[in-house]
């Protein structure tokens, strides 16, 4: 692999990772080190403002966790208490999507970058072969302390797209095939529990007039959970991309029964 292509694969690895952040929810009443259970979330700019992003059913584990338990409480990575529930723009479960409001000062805070959509929205149709980045925060890989500090590490990929339909981007995930990024190094096994990584950024890579350029194009949905599998679907997993370029720039989804009559660009 020549220079070249590390440093652009080292800036992508970075960005990506910038871009994701740990969304996540505990008792706030339990006593640490504990257990935090969550997902992951990035961040779109618009002319309106910051918009965050993550899966659908993120949101409805946490709404579930709340009913069941009034002293659970919602940060984005280390930020103060978050009230996801009142944050919520749109969420659209056929989609798998959900939309919320974020202040610029929390996405400072955090340390985010807020991928600016102003004037290239929507995203390019993703095609075939096309290289793409994305990345997550998987439960298994958190570490809490005495002292109230928490550690997230990432899983983090460059996969080519396998195909795309309207609403989904599958890639597989082989070892053997997929490149690493420098903020996973080490690429886990075939059936790595990536529960936690759904809502992580995905972004799609490429050259335009001799610059590197990305675009947002889908949120990871569903990977591997962890159980062993045989056969030839043992040597791959197939990782479930949902498309966000039926979000509108003031956060509302576009509802698939408001597309009837769409045709590809």
């Amino acid at each position: 692999m020549t220079s070249n292509m590390q440093a652009v694969q080292q800036e992508v690895a970075a960005l990506t990772l910038a871009v994701a952040r740990p969304l996540i929810w505990h008792d706030r009443t339990e006593g640490w080190p504990k257990h935090l259970d969550g997902a992951t979330c990035f961040f779109l700019r618009f002319d309106s403002g910051i918009i965050g992003v993550t899966a659908d059913h993120v949101v409805a584990a946490f709404e579930s966790a709340l009913a069941g338990n009034s002293d659970i409480v919602c940060q984005l990575r280390n930020s103060p208490a978050f009230d996801l529930l009142a944050a919520i723009i749109a969420r659209e479960a056929v989609r798998d999507i959900a939309t919320f409001s974020v202040p610029e000062a929390v996405v400072s805070a955090i340390g985010a970058i807020p991928l600016d959509c102003r004037g290239s929205w929507p995203p390019p149709e993703p095609q075939p072969s096309w290289l793409l980045s994305a990345c997550g925060f998987p439960e298994s890989m958190r570490t809490t302390r005495s002292d109230r500090s928490a550690e997230f590490q990432a899983w983090g990929a460059l996969a080519a797209v396998e195909d795309v339909t309207r609403d989904e981007i599958l890639i597989t995930y082989d070892p053997t095939i997929v490149k690493p990024m420098a903020l996973a190094p080490t690429l886990p096994p075939v059936g790595f529990n990536m529960s936690g990584c759904s809502g992580g950024p995905v972004l799609v890579h490429g050259n335009r007039n001799g610059l590197h350029r990305w675009f947002a194009v889908a949120l990871i949905a569903e990977g591997s959970n962890g159980q062993h599998k045989q056969g030839v679907a043992a040597e791959f997993d197939l990782i479930r991309l949902r498309r966000i370029d039926v979000i509108q720039p003031d956060g509302t989804i576009k509802r698939p029964e408001e597309e009837l009559g769409w045709l590809p660009r």
